[in-house]
């Protein structure tokens, strides 16, 4: 009973906090951390946090992070530009997962996908961890601390309040969380737009009195439209995992097929990720016929995960101009090129220039050919067999006359070997035996069992009497009976004992 008297104070202590809230249903902020998964069964690394837009209005969340108990912010909303803008809509889900989640869980569309601190344990500790969401002023925005550990199999869930839309309790409480299967991620729906700024007024420019020097750079030119016809940019290389760190080394490669003709890459995208989820807009870069143009990960700001991504370039129009096929685990150093029509990894990564075919190491240590040395010349009286190259005799019926077999032997045609001619004599059977005709060899002679009656040509024996045994086996059934009847009589044969001695007794005078 007062179990029951303490939960429903609880229920009423939430009540009375639900109804106390804000409008927007948060007590910290409109942005809040609804779920936390610290790892799976099969991978501690297999790791999320899910946000959620609290309120009724839209969210800028640009430049926000998540960061661990170790202060580390290990995912953030990083703008693609200067001009991109994330933002969370009302009532609407983000979802910030690491790279080893996105390849155990079918969701195809994520928010931000982040690379753990460490592989094998990832960058949230399930024992006990505190996890902050921070704004692009490092200002708090919601927070959730806890000591006692979460299975593999488990997540942690902020209670909601109520359903279509989603509200959840913020009292920054612990009353708030609590422990539940984890099913599977939301889906995300923060919304990415360029917001640009109004172009300038344009300010008359003076010609100059002389003609200008040629442009060296042609990323400085005046673009150039693509002429009709024109083979489409390509892109040929890229290098995801770098020797060392990645600031800086990671790379992608675009090349102009052209012979002739001039491409322009304003207004180009570059789609990159598992899910091609990160996009990022070219500015004005004129490729000449045949130039590579290199792109870094610092340049543009992306990431190439370790594990496996792939590459999409977009034409202004929305076309696909080239299509990398997505890698899988690639080595240390060793680049994902496109070399006669194929893609595949090479030791030798050429950025800015062709591509170079990998030479594996058993292609380097190349097979020596192998020497047929001449065989061991066979003596005179032998000669080499083609089926199994040896030596073998020579089976000669001329020339040196072969040693003589002993007596009692002969020489086998077929071998040229001496053996045991076979006689014709024979042993005479011992009494009882006869000669098998087709072994040639002595066995005993089979006799018929003795009959009790005449039978020609054959002796009858006689059977004799009863042996001792059975006369032993008689007197045994015959004492056994006696000492049964003795046993099951035995009061009256009593009486009848007693009866007798009394009667040859006589009476006493």
């Amino acid at each position: 009973m007062l179990k029951k008297c303490y939960g429903l104070f609880l229920g009423l202590v939430v009540l009375a906090g639900s109804v106390c809230v804000t409008p927007t249903h948060a007590s910290s902020a409109s942005i809040i951390i609804t779920n936390v998964r610290a790892g799976s069964p099969t991978s501690a690394a297999e790791e999320g946090v899910v946000l959620y837009n609290n309120s009724s209005f839209e969210v800028n969340v640009t430049n926000w992070c998540l960061t661990n108990k170790s202060v580390v912010k290990f995912a953030c909303f990083t703008p693609a530009s200067q001009y991109e803008i994330s933002s969370i809509p009302a009532y609407s889900y983000a979802t910030l997962v690491s790279t080893k989640a996105v390849h155990s869980d079918n969701q195809a569309n994520y928010s931000v996908v982040y690379e753990p601190a460490a592989s094998s344990s990832g960058s949230i500790v399930a024992g006990s961890d505190t996890i902050s969401l921070i704004d692009a002023g490092s200002q708090l925005i919601d927070q959730f601390t806890w000591y006692s550990s979460v299975s593999s199999s488990q997540q942690w869930a902020r209670t909601k309040l109520s359903l279509l839309p989603d509200v959840y309790i913020d009292t920054d409480a612990s009353i708030d969380w609590q422990k539940v299967v984890f099913n599977e991620f939301p889906i995300s729906q923060v919304q990415y737009r360029e917001d640009l700024p109004d172009n300038p007024p344009e300010e008359p420019i003076e010609e100059p009195e002389e003609p200008e020097e040629p442009i060296d750079n042609p990323g400085d030119a005046d673009p150039t439209p693509q002429p009709e016809g024109a083979l489409q940019v390509v892109v040929t290389e890229l290098l995801p995992n770098a020797i060392g760190s990645d600031t800086g080394n990671e790379f992608i490669e675009l090349y102009n097929p052209n012979e002739t003709a001039n491409i322009s890459l304003k207004g180009n995208k570059l789609a990159i990720g598992p899910v091609l989820e990160r996009v990022y807009v070219l500015s004005e870069y004129i490729l000449k016929p045949g130039e590579y143009r290199v792109f870094t990960n610092t340049e543009l700001g992306y990431s190439l995960l370790n594990t496996s991504s792939r590459v999409t370039l977009f034409t202004p129009a929305g076309d696909i101009a080239s299509e990398v096929p997505a890698y899988s685990a690639p080595p240390d150093g060793e680049a994902w090129a496109l070399i006669e029509d194929t893609w595949q990894y090479t030791s030798q990564p050429t950025p800015g220039a062709h591509n170079i075919k990998n030479v594996s190491k058993q292609e380097e240590a190349s097979p020596k050919l192998a020497t047929t040395s001449t065989p061991k010349p066979c003596a005179a009286n032998q000669y080499r067999s083609p089926e199994t190259n040896r030596c073998r005799l020579i089976s000669s019926t001329s020339g040196t006359s072969p040693t003589l077999c002993k007596a009692g032997q002969e020489r086998n045609e077929e071998t040229n070997r001496c053996r045991n001619i076979a006689t014709t004599t024979t042993t005479a059977c011992k009494e009882g035996q006869e000669k098998n005709p087709e072994t040639n060899r002595c066995r005993n002679i089979k006799q018929l069992s003795s009959v009790g009656f005449g039978v020609k040509g054959a002796t009858t024996k006689q059977q004799g009497g009863i042996g001792w045994y059975m006369w032993a086996a008689i007197v045994g059934v015959v004492l056994l009976i006696v000492g049964y009847g003795v046993w099951e009589w035995r009061e009256e044969l009593k009486k009848l004992f007693q009866a007798a001695k009394a009667k040859f007794a006589g009476k006493p005078n």
